[in-house]
């Protein structure tokens, strides 16, 4: 059932993601703006997802999971409604207080899971729920290159309120709790869940493997280099390059079903031949693809490198939960994934904030070129710096 409200969720986010920040442009942000709103809802994300990982250990995961969720589709109104960018920043304000339960929903994500099967049951959870997602792109562009970016955005908005109600109710009505004998939670704890909740994560941090440090510390590389493609990709292949709305739906949306054709086949060879090697694989197949970002001209090109793009991803992300899952013991996943996850989140708002300095600054192609040397350093530490466990934690 937790798939299931992923795959609304993620239909309704494959909408609109692609044309996030041209929409904001429309509202009166400028590029560094664009930027500085992501950096906002990140460090907001950082710090909720302190508390957040101490209540999932405490209090279990369904109370937050369910609650939350509403008031994340609930923010969806603001982005509807929105007059100019100072009031989208207000819904994406909204979005990343609500978005306190993810260390929870992590933490479901990883009590599902037996060690052998990790590697397949992550790319699942990062692949199945795109399946009606596929088209969601092409939809979007043709509903921009119809409506206008202004009306048609908004039109999607409402869509992701939609389905996103269905999916919140799906949680609150299938949803079980995964934590044995959770406390409830009181309004004098929540009052001090983030002092305690701090202190137990730099505690946790302490106890971390080396392996998991070095893996933390390449892995946070690309956390940074992340907002470069997500917030300025867009900006940059429809306003520079050229593409035509329904292009750049096109290209998304392959990336979308390139992910789903390899997802699965490559989760099983992450538990066949290792976790490491996939990180490794993923670095190697990122740094030429980037370079051949910014030297892409037509649809084609784009299509190319977004394929690949798209293999990266389905190694890189579950190679790394599973890797993590293996080392944390689960008393200790929801502080270490949490804790874990809002460097990974900090590091993100950071990259935002520089790439759109970068991008509006100095050059468009600035924040692209930057991530080559930064993939690099990232490659170099998971192989000389992190090993995979011999006993793998259940």
């Amino acid at each position: 059932m937790l798939l299931l409200s992923y795959l609304l969720f993620n239909f309704g986010y494959a909408l609109a993601s692609p044309f996030e920040s041209p929409f904001m442009e429309s509202l009166g942000a400028t590029p560094a703006i664009i930027g500085v709103v992501g950096a906002i809802g990140s460090f907001i994300l950082f710090l909720v997802r302190i508390p957040g990982s101490y209540i999932t250990d405490k209090h279990g995961r369904r109370q937050i999971i369910v609650t939350m969720t509403y008031g994340v589709v609930v923010a969806n109104i603001f982005f509807i409604l929105a007059p100019n960018w100072v009031f989208y920043v207000v819904g994406v304000i909204v979005t990343n207080i609500c978005l306190i339960y993810q260390s929870a929903l992590e933490a479901v994500e990883a009590d599902s899971l037996s060690p052998e099967k990790r590697g397949f049951g992550y790319a699942a959870f990062r692949v199945l729920p795109f399946l009606p997602s596929i088209f969601s792109p092409l939809i979007a562009g043709a509903i921009i290159s119809r409506f206008s970016i202004d009306l048609g955005m908004r039109i999607i908005y409402a869509v992701v309120f939609a389905v996103g109600l269905v999916a919140a109710l799906m949680r609150h009505i299938f949803l079980k709790e995964t934590l044995k004998e959770p406390k409830p939670i009181s309004i004098r704890e929540l009052g001090l869940a983030f002092r305690d909740s701090a202190k137990e994560v730099f505690a946790s941090w302490k106890l971390m493997p080396k392996s998991l440090v070095f893996l933390l510390m390449s892995t946070l590389i690309i956390a940074f280099t992340d907002p470069f493609f997500y917030r300025f990709g867009s900006l940059y292949v429809l306003q520079i390059v050229g593409l035509s709305d329904v292009e750049w739906g096109a290209v998304n949306t392959i990336n979308l079903a390139t992910m789903l054709a390899i997802g699965l086949f490559l989760g099983k060879a992450i538990d066949v031949f290792g976790r490491k090697k996939a990180l490794i694989l993923a670095h190697m197949i990122f740094t030429p693809t980037t370079v051949f970002f910014v030297l892409s001209r037509d649809f084609l090109m784009f299509t190319a490198v977004y394929i690949f793009f798209a293999i990266a991803s389905v190694l890189f992300g579950p190679a790394t939960a599973a890797l993590q899952a293996d080392m944390v013991p689960k008393e200790m996943r929801g502080r270490v994934m949490g804790s874990t996850g809002a460097l990974y989140i900090l590091a993100s708002a950071l990259g935002s904030f520089v790439g759109g300095i970068l991008y509006e600054n100095l050059s468009p192609i600035a924040p692209f070129l930057l991530c080559v040397p930064l993939d690099i350093i990232a490659l170099f530490i998971v192989v000389f710096k992190v090993n995979e466990p011999k006993r793998k934690e259940m």
